[in-house]
């Protein structure tokens, strides 16, 4: 909404922020963890540098908004969008099929009460495409909108993450936390 910014106004607000971290400090504390989850997943310097880049650039957009977001928040939302840009990177090189699973019942979202511990343990074991989606919406409060810009998805694509991490967060639940198969 008013957080998006286009090419040179992103990086000139970015570059002039006064309220929290500047962009060259995120940048100086954050590029060797983004570079070492980018060479993860591409095992490529060239491509991990891109991705890096290209997370930057994204989270440029959005600087305003997370420039005043406390460190550890921070450094998770970067690692999130350069390990999606480092995904993107991967399935652009046609190293992998990207197969989506079948449409399942949905059926309803569990209500039961958990403790806080076992709604963590089930977070931790969701693909990190669903993990991610969750963190972002609920975690952080960005709108769908928001995360589309963020993931580089489209809004249907980021509605049906949200919808199946749920059901696959609800799954787990009801399986005592167990992972789900």
């Amino acid at each position: 909404m008013g957080y998006y910014m286009k090419g040179d106004e992103a990086v000139a607000a970015a570059k002039n922020s006064s309220d929290g971290i500047t962009f060259e400090e995120m940048y100086m504390k954050n590029r060797n963890l983004m570079m070492f989850t980018a060479m993860k997943i591409l095992n490529n310097f060239a491509d991990a540098e891109d991705c890096v880049s290209e997370a930057f650039f994204r989270a440029a957009k959005i600087f305003p908004k997370i420039s005043r977001m406390e460190c550890p928040k921070l450094t998770s939302l970067l690692v999130i969008i350069v390990r999606n840009a480092a995904l993107d990177k991967y399935r652009a090189n046609k190293r992998v099929v990207a197969v989506e699973a079948p449409d399942e019942e949905t059926g309803t979202f569990c209500t039961d009460s958990y403790s806080f511990d076992s709604v963590q343990s089930a977070i931790a074991q969701l693909k990190d495409e669903y993990r991610d989606v969750l963190t972002l919406r609920f975690v952080y409060g960005y709108s769908v909108k928001e995360i589309t810009e963020i993931l580089n998805i489209s809004a249907d694509n980021a509605y049906k993450r949200i919808q199946r991490a749920k059901t696959e967060l609800g799954k787990i639940l009801e399986n005592g936390g167990g992972t789900y198969e």
